[in-house]
Parts: structure tokens; C-alpha cells; sequence
């Protein structure tokens, strides 16, 4: 979806990066040459065009966009009012949404209020609705008639007073005033001066389309003046609470409005840091508990506490909304981020994290389901070394590892992250793989030109792509859950059930792997120092460049008759022709056959001594109780 915004004065900058910020092409265009990204003629190069023009310009932008747009775009009307330019709309020839930002450009989207006055039936207007309720707006639906009736009450009413009371204030009112205004008085003043020194033209709408209103207001003084002369305050107060009854919190209002002053002295700056300190408090406090409300509804739908890419849009989008340095107060807000999370394991009653390899829907996640039967604890990595990071760092209390499968051998980064990483696997988990063909919609598959997945996964793959989609392109993808990010019509990926089922595709066939016995194998890591039980031993080791140097090593095993499940080697990464061995030993090796290898090798490197494990207790203890002693051993671990 490629978006034009047509206007580039507050709210079509708002808009630039609201949608850019959200990974979409966004263009700016505007009559003035300088705040302009492409020319008039390259309009027709674009799905969507905003209009963010001044309401008595809209006619001239609409008959300019006639000539020059793609005759499929959609027009997104956002005028504050909608009766006096239906028409122009409607004779347009395109298709058109009409939506209300009920904010300024300078405001946050999150709890604002976007008013939906026509959407039409339109793949590209439901995606903007529903980018705007994933940033947290609070979207509602009005007709066109009711807009402007509900907007005469709310918009022309609150404009009218304000204006009313700086007119009368205008001969009285200086700066020296605000030393001596209550914090009420402050805030309606700071506001009304917002709307004075804007565009007079848009509130000339807004009051226009307020005129009966306006009478009614003017009434309803006489009638408040009415009860005070005639000593009926409380009368009237308890009339007037049975409709507005959410007080609360209006100190932060307040409060907010005393920031905007200017302090002179030191005195008064060092008072204004308070004031603002103060703020800042009770904004985290309340940004916390929200945080915690979070994890009460992440609890009802099963999602993980922790997902990073929403923690990087939020950044983004702070950091590009300032002047500060970037990195920060990225590290200030990562930091409230940090505390917020904490509350919200605690509510989920979260006591340890586990780190899986991401997206969502990948066969890691799996494993981790299958162990913890639950989202709430995990972090999405994006690659095993993030992962061995996240839990050497102590980010994530566990990690789960793919270093098996059983068609395509050893997850060589999983080695890799092991050697070089101080941490220790302490058990290990299996997870039966069935991939299948999925794509957004039902299409033939002689209609499939692009296959993405995971390397691993189109190798087990192959009979059938050989014998069914050998005119298909493959095109490699991170994990086989990230290749549905890349879908289009003509496209399909291999993924899991659990994969189509998350982002709603349609599965084309099943069980598309050559082997039906298809599993693969998990390593489950902590941090060192935990209780070690197992009968397993992984461990890396290195030996000398002559002959034989590998067999004294391997007579170990074989004089103390224990078993190798598993022997890998491994460039050293030092020179040409050096490498590291890896064993999986079927016994916990005792000091003396350590003691003994330490003798034949040039290193050793012990990973954990493990077992399989079907449950790992990562919930506070009263929430997840186990009775059977296989999953006190789990939790114990």
C-alpha cells in the first residue's frame, strides 16, 4: 500500500510519519515546492492520498488529484467537518473514506480519539482503521449526519466558550497575569490560545456548523446565572453530577499546565524541575498500571509478556519526535519499559523467561509450548545467538536451542552460539516437524511462482517441490514462521500448522516433508551454576595436529564403555585444517575421566549434563502446582 499525503502542513506531516514509522511507503506532496517529496505527476504513482489540505482548499485539491491520480486510488477524507464536501467527493470518480482525527499534529495517537465517518468496502481502508487501533486510538463510528450534529456539540461548543471567555478577557489579560491564575483558569487560557493562533478558516467551519448550538449555549448561561442569583449552587451541582462524573486524575491535567509556563528566576526553574519530576513520576506510575492491565488481557489471549518489535516502533517513534539525543532517551525509555514489564510478569505470575527462536508460530516456539503450555514467559530472538546472549546476559532465565533434526543432521549456529558462549544446557526436548504448503488465499498450485522458508525446511521438502512446483522460485527465509511476512497473491510458504493457523492462512497441502518421521531436537539452556542431573554429557574439545591424536581421545570412551550418541566437528576458526570436536557422552562424566581427557586434548569445554524433560515450571509456584514427580524434577531444573 503506497500512500501519498497530500498536504504537507501539520497533520499531513503527522500522518507521513505515523505510516512510515509502520513500515509503508509514504510520500509527501504540497503546493509548496520546498515541503514537497514528488512532484504533481508522480501522484498517480500511489494506492492511497490523504488529503491534509485547509478545508476551503479541499475542491481545488480534489479537481487537481482528478487529473493526475491512478483513477483506483482511495481518497481519505479527514475534515473536521463532512456536509459541505460530500459532494465534491462523491463527483470525484474515486473511491473515499472519511475519517475525524479528533487531535492536533503535535499530539500522540495513543487514546486519541479517530472518528470513522465512511468506510468504504476496501481492503486499504479497513488496514488504515486497524493500524490506527494497533497504535492504541480509540476508534468509533459515526454517519455522516451524525458527525456534524454530534461535532456541533463537542467541537463548535468548547470552541465558542473559549473563544467567548478571551474575548471578554482580552482588555485585562497580560503575561503578568499567569502569576496569579488558579490552575483551572491557567488551562483554559493555555487552550484557548491554542485555537487563537491557528487557522481561523478551519474554526470558521467548525463554528458555522455549531450555529443553533451556539444559541442554546448562550440559554443555558442565563439559566446557570439564574440558579447562583437565586442562591441555588448546590440545586445546581447535584443536577449537573448526575451526568459528569469522571473527576479523577484531573490533577495531572492540571499540573501539565503549569509546564507550560516560563520560570524566570532559579528559584522558579528549580520549582518548575520539581513540578515537572513530580509529572514525570506519576505518568510512569500510571504507565506501569496500565502495563499491568496489559497482562491481564495477555493472560485471557495466551501472548507473551515481551514483543520486541512493538518496543522498537515505540522507540522509533519517541526518538523521532524529539530534538534530544536519540540514544538517550531510547535508553530512558528502555529503561521504563524494563519496569513496566517487570509489573507485568509479576501480575501473569511469571517467574522465570524463556528465550525461543521468532517469529511467532516457528517450531521453537513449539517446543516451548509443549514445555511451558504458555506465551506468556517467552522472548522472540531472531537468531540462537541472540538467544545464548539473552540468557547469558540473564535477559531470559531459559532459551530454547534447535540442535537436531533428524533428516537434515546438527543446527551448526546452535554449536556455534555453545562454544563461544558461557552457558550450560541442562535438559532437552523433541518436537515431531509436519510442514505445509500455505498461502493467503486457496490457489492452484501451478499458479505458485515464489516459495519461501527456511533453508532447513524446503531441503526436507524437496520430493514434493521437484514433483509439484519445479517452475516455482525458492527464496530462503530466517525461520519458516518469517517467510509470511513476505507473502503476496502468487506466493506460498512452508510452515507449521501452528504457523497458519497465527496469521490466518490458507493451508494448500499437508504434511509436504519427504519423511514422515520427521523430529527435531532441543537443547533447553540456563545460565551456570544451576543443580546439575542427567545422564548425558555435552561437551566440545580440541586435539593435536599429528595422527591418532583423535582415537586416544575417542579410547577414553571406548575403554570406560560409554557410549557417543553424537560426534561433530568444527572449524577451529584459528587456522586451515584446525578443528573443534563435539560429543554427546550417554553418562555424567565424573572428575577422573575429566581429568583424563584434559590429558589427551588441548582443551575441553563441558556444555551441561542433561536429560529429556517434558515440563519446565517457569510460573510461580502456587499458580502452577504439579503433583507428579517428573514435573517437581522439571521445576526443580
Amino acid at each position: 500500500m503506497k500512500i501519498c499525503i497530500y498536504g504537507m502542513g501539520g497533520m499531513g506531516s503527522f500522518f507521513k510519519n505515523f505510516f512510515e514509522n509502520r513500515g509503508y511507503f509514504v510520500k509527501g506532496y504540497d503546493v509548496v515546492k520546498e515541503k514537497s517529496e514528488i512532484r504533481l505527476e508522480e501522484v498517480k504513482n500511489f494506492d492511497v492520498i490523504f488529503l491534509c489540505v485547509p478545508m476551503d482548499k479541499i475542491e481545488d485539491a480534489v479537481s487537481e488529484i482528478k487529473e493526475t491520480a491512478d483513477k483506483n486510488a482511495l481518497l481519505v477524507d479527514i475534515a473536521s467537518v463532512k456536509k459541505p464536501f460530500v459532494k465534491i467527493y462523491e463527483s470525484s470518480g474515486f473511491e473515499w473514506m472519511s475519517i475525524h482525527p479528533m487531535f492536533g499534529p503535535d499530539s500522540e495517537i495513543g487514546l486519541s480519539n479517530v472518528i470513522v465517518v465512511r468506510l468504504p468496502k476496501d481492503e486499504r481502508a479497513v488496514r488504515i482503521v486497524e493500524e490506527f487501533r494497533k497504535s492504541g486510538a480509540i476508534v468509533s463510528f459515526l454517519s455522516l449526519e451524525e458527525h456534524d450534529e454530534e461535532m456541533a456539540k463537542i467541537q463548535s461548543t468548547s470552541h465558542f466558550l473559549l473563544l467567548t471567555l478571551s474575548y471578554y478577557l482580552r482588555e485585562w489579560f497580560n503575561e503578568e497575569k499567569l502569576k496569579i491564575l488558579s490552575p483551572i483558569s491557567l488551562t483554559l487560557i493555555k487552550l484557548a490560545s491554542r485555537i487563537i493562533n491557528q487557522d481561523w478558516k478551519m474554526y470558521e467551519y467548525i463554528l458555522e456548523n455549531g450555529r443553533e448550538v451556539r444559541k442554546e449555549i448562550i440559554k443555558a448561561a442565563s439559566e446557570v446565572d439564574r440558579f447562583i442569583e437565586e442562591g441555588k449552587v448546590q440545586e445546581l451541582f447535584d443536577y449537573l453530577r448526575g451526568a459528569f462524573k469522571n473527576g479523577k486524575n484531573t490533577t495531572i491535567i492540571l499540573d501539565s499546565a503549569r509546564t507550560t509556563l516560563t520560570p524566570n528566576s532559579l528559584e522558579e526553574l528549580r520549582g518548575y524541575i520539581k513540578t515537572v519530576d513530580s509529572l514525570i513520576l506519576r505518568l510512569i506510575e500510571k504507565r506501569v498500571d496500565a502495563g499491568r492491565r496489559i497482562a491481564l488481557e495477555k493472560m485471557k489471549r495466551n501472548e507473551p509478556i515481551e514483543v520486541s518489535e512493538v518496543e522498537y516502533f515505540k522507540l522509533k517513534e519517541l526518538t523521532s519526535k524529539t530534538s534530544l539525543d536519540a540514544g538517550s532517551v531510547s535508553s530512558i525509555f528502555e529503561e521504563i519499559m524494563s519496569l513496566t514489564k517487570a509489573e507485568e510478569y509479576k501480575v501473569a505470575g511469571v517467574e522465570k523467561k524463556v528465550a525461543v527462536l521468532g517469529p511467532a508460530g516457528s517450531f521453537s516456539e513449539e517446543a516451548a509450548l509443549k514445555l511451558i503450555d504458555s506465551k506468556l514467559p517467552l522472548i522472540y530472538c531472531s537468531s540462537v545467538e541472540e538467544i545464548v546472549k539473552a540468557v547469558e546476559s540473564g535477559k531470559a532465565d531459559f532459551g530454547i536451542l534447535p540442535i537436531e533434526n533428524s533428516i537434515n543432521g546438527t543446527v551448526i549456529p546452535s554449536l556455534d552460539a555453545l562454544l563461544k558462549h558461557d552457558v550450560e544446557v541442562f535438559a532437552e526436548t523433541e518436537v515431531e516437524v509436519n510442514l505445509n504448503l500455505a498461502a493467503k488465499k486457496l490457489i492452484d498450485l501451478k499458479d505458485v511462482e515464489v516459495i519461501y522458508s527456511h533453508p532447513q525446511a524446503v531441503s526436507q521438502c524437496m520430493t514434493f517441490i521437484n514433483n509439484y512446483l519445479p517452475h516455482a522460485e525458492i527464496r530462503y527465509t530466517r525461520s519458516t514462521s518469517d517467510a509470511v511476512s513476505l507473502l503476496d497473491e502468487k506466493s506460498a510458504a512452508i510452515v507449521s500448522e501452528n504457523a497458519a493457523k497465527i496469521y490466518r492462512l490458507q493451508i494448500l497441502r499437508r504434511s509436504i516433508q519427504d519423511a514422515k518421521e520427521n523430529v527435531t531436537r532441543f537443547y533447553v539452556v540456563r545460565r551456570r551454576g544451576g543443580e546439575v542431573r542427567g545422564n548425558v554429557t555435552a561437551l566440545f574439545f580440541g586435539v593435536e595436529d599429528k595422527p591418532g591424536a583423535l582415537f586416544s581421545v575417542l579410547e577414553i570412551f571406548k575403554r570406560r564403555n560409554i557410549n557417543l550418541r553424537k560426534l561433530e566437528s568444527r572449524p577451529s576458526g584459528i587456522k586451515l585444517g584446525d578443528y573443534i570436536f563435539f560429543v554427546e557422552a550417554e553418562k555424567k562424566l565424573e572428575e577422573e575421566e575429566l581429568k583424563e581427557l584434559k590429558e589427551r586434548t588441548t582443551f575441553y569445554k563441558v556444555v551441561g549434563v542433561f536429560e529429556k524433560i517434558d515440563r519446565l515450571n517457569v510460573f510461580i509456584s502456587e499458580r502452577k502446582e504439579s503433583s507428579s514427580s517428573e514435573d517437581r524434577r522439571a521445576k526443580e531444573a
